[in-house]
């Protein structure tokens, strides 16, 4: 609310609550769209536009300049009160500058960054009418926009366009005065370093024979299209456990799929033996099993190189945390690339634009790493996304031990009430009914197990983890089921486990009340307690065969006492201490892997980050200047190494044999795309390192290139704006440097 908010120095509002608001506020409106205020309707104003703030930043502020004002952030952000306001972007105009339209679009955009400023000519003009001396300001805002673009465009945008000198200079005019901006050669950056990786994923020789023998014989048979998929698609095979219904909706699937996958082949055999040569191999390349073939050879790549970097920092004394004794950073006037010595701490992003590829690389990492190793930004919320970021960052962890179970819970800045850890209802061949971690968890029961004596439950089917062993059941979530029988670890006191609280203790957290719950709700209920297990240490090392009842987190186990206005009854029991009655403690971690989504990817300040992966190449240069400033930036203390682990397929002998018989003209497949070249100014890719040699001596975005920038191209003008001299000490500090608007 206002009143909170009035406490605070300093108010940080991500852009999704700045949507969020704004949504909010149009429901709520029965008038003009564009009065997002709440005008005089009498409608319930944000908050953040209730108070007249004294400056607003706004990074990433290109977003205000790429959407048309009106749209949702930049209508909300447009209309906040202020008496100064900043914009900061690594990206003032965006876009392709090679682009014919991009000075058009560039000059579009900086008027849009121009009306956030309230820049007195080219921002905003007040237009006084009568209507907008009697209703209110909302019509008056509209024409003071549209003039203010008439005059930009008149004094600015057309004549640049028409390469006319007085446009130019009033452009120039306009953003020496509202802009400063600093490049990267003028902080001394050190380059980043670019690499292609290259791994190769074996086609089976069984497939490679088939579709030779299908290109030759041009016989097209219904196991074609089965053979193809070894390692199948996730749909052409039925789930065992499914019902008769979804096992017929499973094969009307695969039946559609392969009449259509008939249709693609047919076809592709009209075209010649190279086409349906081709169409057969990709078939194979889509499937879900060459995929994850892919997937762990990037995994292994990438494993096998942070290691050795790892290693290598080892050999060269070690890696430095402290960031006081570390290195110089690159921005200042000692750091030499020749003398410098990197030891910073290894920092890998992983980074893709396919969630599923990047899900099944960090499986393989899980299983390679531990899990305090790796840290995640691919979905969530933003309090999760910073806790993760923080986690990579800084190499630790904030969060509280459950008092009950001992199990972590990560503090994301929102209050810890009850405990999030998963524990197992669980019942042994003696009747005894118990909480377990899932740590605990050996192994599933498989169905050559089931015969033992004191076995209990159903069997778990060999393929219900897929392709993991038995023994990460307690991992595989998802593919737990009430019946499963579970070989488990019941030793207490145990090595890697808190011993378990007395029975005395717990029936002075009222565990004789809990018994009554289990008892009134026949055990189907929500309440049990984590008390002492059955089995001890001497018992065969504490294995016990137990059957799966339910599990849940830990609080819900330990619910405290209170009356459900839903049941209409008393419910809970735990009166113990729980999470609110611990103190927040700080953990070490090395963590030294951050899976990214490109998605997330946004604005993100990396500059810490040694080695950026990507899982596929970027050949878009302005996207590929995007990832790399998330790590080459101001503030980073080294060189960034940027590597795309690019991917081949390999046929066995005979296979390839036939494929450059039936196409004399196929390019050489061992020319792979690791000999590519990127320039380091403009990220431009090129066949070999001598063209792009060649290009960086002559790239506009050389500050030694001897090449000239087209006077009335936008990249001229950010040229000809250099940053201002440092400010000694001292000098000027009382100077109030920022533009007041109205």
């Amino acid at each position: 609310s206002l009143f909170e908010l009035v406490n605070y120095l300093m108010v940080v509002v991500p852009f999704s609550r700045i949507k969020q608001q704004y949504y909010l506020r149009k429901r709520r409106r029965k008038e003009d769209v564009d009065d997002v205020t709440g005008g005089d309707n009498g409608t319930e104003s944000s908050p953040l536009l209730q108070m007249r703030w004294f400056r607003i930043v706004v990074d990433e502020g290109h977003e205000l300049g790429e959407n048309e004002a009106g749209n949702d952030i930049t209508a909300f952000i447009n209309v906040l009160a202020a008496e100064r306001r900043w914009v900061m972007s690594g990206t003032p105009t965006t876009g392709d500058e090679d682009s014919k339209g991009f000075n058009d679009v560039g000059l579009t955009q900086l008027q849009r960054l121009l009306l956030f400023l309230r820049h007195e000519e080219y921002g905003t003009t007040k237009v006084e009418t009568l209507e907008t001396q009697s209703s209110g300001s909302s019509s008056g805002r509209k024409q003071g926009k549209a003039k203010a673009k008439s005059e930009w465009d008149t004094m600015v945008k057309i004549p640049f366009l028409n390469q006319q000198d007085a446009g130019r200079e009033e452009l120039f005019r306009v953003l020496r005065e509202v802009m400063v901006m600093h490049k990267k050669e003028d902080i001394g950056l050190p380059k980043p370093v670019f690499k292609q990786g290259e791994v190769t994923v074996h086609i089976p020789q069984e497939v490679g024979s088939h579709i030779v023998n299908a290109v030759k014989t041009g016989g097209i048979f219904t196991d074609t299209y089965e053979k193809l998929t070894i390692g199948h698609r996730e749909s052409y095979h039925e789930d065992p456990n499914s019902s008769e219904s979804d096992r017929q909706i499973q094969r009307l699937i695969r039946q559609r799929r392969i009449h259509l996958l008939k249709e693609k082949i047919s076809h592709a055999q009209k075209l010649g033996a190279k086409t349906f040569f081709d169409t057969l191999l990709n078939e194979h390349i889509a499937t879900t099993d060459f995929q994850s073939k892919v997937d762990t050879c990037q995994g292994e790549y990438i494993e096998n190189a942070i290691k050795r970097e790892r290693k290598e920092l080892e050999g060269r004394g070690g890696a430095i945390a402290d960031l006081n004794s570390g290195p110089l950073t690159a921005a200042s006037d000692h750091f030499n690339a020749e003398t410098f010595i990197d030891r910073r701490p290894v920092k890998a992003v992983v980074y893709s634009s396919s969630s599923s590829n990047l899900l099944d690389v960090l499986e393989y990492f899980y299983d390679k790493f531990d899990n305090a190793n790796i840290a995640e930004m691919m979905q969530g919320n933003i309090d999760v996304m910073a806790y993760e970021l923080g986690r990579f960052r800084l190499g630790q962890k904030e969060g509280k031990f459950c008092p009950i179970c001992n199990g972590w819970n990560e503090y994301s800045g929102k209050e810890l009430s009850g405990c999030k850890n998963t524990l197992l209802e669980v019942s042994d061949a003696a009747g005894n009914v118990f909480l377990i971690e899932s740590e605990r968890i050996l192994r599933a029961i498989g169905k050559e197990d089931r015969d033992r004596a004191d076995c209990v439950g159903n069997p778990v089917e060999m393929n219900r983890l897929g392709e993991a062993p038995l023994n990460k059941y307690g991992i595989s979530k998802k593919a737990w089921k009430v019946g499963d029988a579970l070989c488990i670890d019941a030793r207490d006191p145990h090595p890697l486990f808190r011993a378990r609280l007395s029975e005395e203790q717990w029936a002075a957290y009222g565990s004789a009340r809990c018994k009554e719950l289990v008892a009134i709700d026949g055990g189907e209920g929500v309440d049990n307690y984590f008390g002492p297990l059955p089995c001890e240490e001497e018992t065969n090392y504490g294995q016990l065969m137990v059957s799966l009842r339910k599990w849940q987190p830990c609080g819900k186990f330990h619910g405290k006492p209170r009356w459900n206005h839903l049941r209409k009854k008393q419910v809970g029991w735990y009166t113990g201490p729980t999470l609110v009655h611990e103190e927040i403690e700080t953990v070490k971690e090395d963590v030294f892997i951050l899976a990214l989504d490109a998605s997330l990817a946004h604005g993100l300040d990396l500059s810490f980050v040694t080695h950026l992966y990507l899982l596929e190449p970027i050949d878009d240069a302005a996207l590929l200047e995007q990832v790399t400033s998330r790590a080459h930036r101001l503030g980073a203390t080294g060189p960034v190494t940027i590597e795309t682990v690019n991917v081949w397929h390999e046929l066995d002998p005979s296979t390839k044999k036939f494929r450059k018989q039936i196409a004399s003209n196929l390019n050489d497949e061992d020319q792979k795309r690791t000999s590519t070249a990127i320039c380091e100014h403009c990220y431009r890719s090129f066949d070999n390192i001598t063209l792009a040699e060649e290009h960086e001596i002559r790239c506009d975005r050389n500050p030694d290139s001897s090449a000239e920038v087209p006077l009335f191209h936008l990249s001229s003008v950010y040229r000809d704006l250099r940053p201002p001299p440092p400010m000694g000490i001292g000098a000027c500090g009382d100077v109030e440097s920022d533009t007041k608007c109205p």
